[in-house]
C-alpha cells in the first residue's frame, strides 16, 4: 500500500480523471445515438451501434483483466485512454459524415478500450489508496458515477441542440485526454512480479478460478448477472415505453432516470459515514429494493410515483455497489484484482443483450404485467438466495491466502 499522504493525493488524480471521463461517457451515448439519426439510420441503427460498445466489452473484458496482471495498471489504463482518444479523433475528423458502419467501429473500439481499462482501475485503487480507506474511495467513485449519470445526458443533450454532433463527439475526445493526463500524475507502487506467465486463456481461468473459490463472491456475482437479464434489461426497455405512454415521453422518462442517479448519490454518501455491522447483509437487502422499479412500472399511477420507486432503487443500489467493489478489493491478493474485476464486468454485462433483445417480444407475448411481475421476484428471490450462502453477511470468506498459495503453486507447477 501506498503512504497516506500520497494514496491520497494518487487517487484524487484518477478521481478528477475519471469524473471528467464519466461525464463523457454519458456525453458520449446520447451523441452517437442521435448522430445515428442524423445520417439516416432508424432505432435498428442505433441499436446496433450502442451494442457495439457492449459486445466488446464481453468480448475482451477477461483478456482485459489478464492483462492488467501483467503489467503496471497504469500504463494499461493510459494506453486504453489513449486507444479511445485515437478512436474517436479518427471518426470525426475523417468518417463523420458517412453512415452508420464507422459509428458501429467506434463504438466497437471505445467499448474494447474501456474492456482494458476497467479491470486496471479496479487494480489501481486498492494499490494506492490504504486499506482503510477503500470504502471512502469508493464512495467517492459511486458518488462520481451518479453525479455523471445526471450531468453527462444534460450536457450531452443541450451541445448537440446548440452546436451539433461533432462538437459533442469533440468534447468526448478530450475527456479521455483529461483522463490520460490525471493517470499521468498517478505514482503507482511496483506490481508483485507473477513470473514464468502462461497464456491469456490459462491466466483467464485462473481468475475465474479465484472467484469460484469464493463462495460468496460466486453467489452474489450468479445474481447480479441474472438480475441484469431478467429485471434490468425489461425496466431499460419498458421505461421509454410506459413513461411516452402514461406520461407524455422523453420529459417523463429522463425526470424519472434523473430521481435515480441523484438518490443513488444521496444513498452512495449516507453509505461512507455510517457503521454499517454486517456490509454483507446490508449491501444484499440494499439489492432487494431494486424490486421497486418493476414494482411502479406495473402500476404507474404518476410519473411521481414512478420517480419515487426509482429514487428508492437508485438510494440502494449504489451503496450495494460501492460495498461490493470495497469487499472484492479487500478479498482478493492484490496480483487477481484485475481478473476479478474483469469477471465483475462480465458478469453485469454478459447476459444483458440476451434481455434487451428479448424483453420487449415477451412483453408483447406474455403481457407487461407478467414480465414485470416475474422482475419482481427474480429481484427479491435471488437476493433471499444469496443472503443463505456462507460468507455473504459480512462479505469476507478466509481463503485469501489460499488464493495466493494456490496461485504459488501454480507458478511452481509451469516452472518446474
Amino acid at each position: 500500500m501506498a503512504d497516506g499522504a500520497m494514496g491520497v493525493r494518487d487517487f484524487r488524480f484518477l478521481w478528477a480523471g475519471q469524473a471528467v471521463s464519466a461525464v463523457g461517457d454519458q456525453l458520449f451515448t446520447i451523441a452517437v445515438s442521435l448522430r445515428v439519426i442524423e445520417v439516416g439510420g432508424d432505432a435498428g441503427d442505433v441499436g446496433l451501434v450502442i451494442g457495439g460498445r457492449m459486445l466488446a466489452m464481453v468480448l475482451f473484458v477477461l483478456v482485459g483483466g489478464v492483462w492488467a496482471d501483467r503489467v503496471p495498471r497504469r500504463r494499461a489504463m493510459i494506453v486504453a485512454d489513449g486507444f479511445r482518444l485515437v478512436a474517436i479523433t479518427v471518426v470525426v475528423l475523417g468518417a463523420f459524415d458517412t453512415a452508420t458502419l464507422p459509428l458501429a467501429a467506434m463504438t466497437f473500439l471505445v467499448g474494447s478500450g474501456e474492456a482494458f481499462f476497467r479491470p486496471a482501475y479496479g487494480g489501481l485503487v486498492p494499490s494506492v489508496v490504504p486499506e482503510e480507506r477503500l470504502l471512502s474511495a469508493n464512495v467517492w467513485r459511486g458518488g462520481m458515477e451518479s453525479a455523471a449519470a445526471v450531468l453527462g445526458p444534460a450536457l450531452g443533450g443541450l451541445l448537440v441542440a446548440t452546436a451539433g454532433t461533432r462538437l459533442a463527439f469533440t468534447i468526448n475526445a478530450a475527456t479521455f485526454a483529461v483522463s490520460l493526463v490525471c493517470v499521468l500524475a498517478v505514482a503507482e507502487p511496483p506490481m508483485r512480479r507473477r513470473d514464468p506467465r502462461s497464456s491469456i486463456i490459462r491466466e483467464s481461468r485462473e481468475g475465474l478460478a479465484a472467484v469460484r473459490r469464493v463462495r460468496w463472491t460466486w453467489a452474489v456475482l450468479v445474481m447480479t448477472a441474472l438480475q441484469t437479464m431478467l429485471v434490468v434489461a425489461p425496466h431499460m426497455v419498458l421505461l421509454p415505453v410506459i413513461t411516452q405512454e402514461k406520461f407524455g415521453g422523453p420529459s417523463s422518462y429522463g425526470l424519472v432516470l434523473a430521481a435515480f442517479s441523484l438518490s443513488g448519490l444521496v444513498g452512495t454518501i449516507i453509505v461512507g459515514r455510517i457503521q454499517l455491522r454486517h456490509p454483507g447483509t446490508s449491501a444484499i437487502v440494499f439489492n432487494a429494493l431494486f424490486a421497486t422499479v418493476p414494482l411502479v412500472l406495473l402500476t404507474p399511477f404518476s410519473v411521481g410515483w414512478v420517480m419515487g420507486g426509482y429514487m428508492v432503487a437508485g438510494f440502494a443500489m449504489m451503496p450495494f455497489n460501492t460495498l461490493l467493489h470495497t469487499a472484492l478489493q479487500r478479498q482478493f491478493s492484490p496480483s487477481l484484482l484485475g481478473r476479478v474485476t474483469a469477471v465483475d464486468s462480465l458478469c453485469s454485462l454478459a447476459l444483458l443483450p440476451i434481455g434487451l433483445a428479448s424483453a420487449g417480444p415477451l412483453a408483447d407475448a406474455l403481457g407487461r404485467t407478467t414480465v414485470l411481475g416475474v422482475a419482481a421476484a427474480v429481484q427479491l428471490a435471488t437476493a433471499a438466495w444469496v443472503l443463505t450462502v456462507p460468507g455473504v453477511r459480512d462479505f469476507h470468506q478466509d481463503e485469501r491466502s489460499d488464493i495466493e498459495n494456490s496461485e504459488v503453486e501454480d507458478g511452481a507447477g509451469r516452472s518446474s
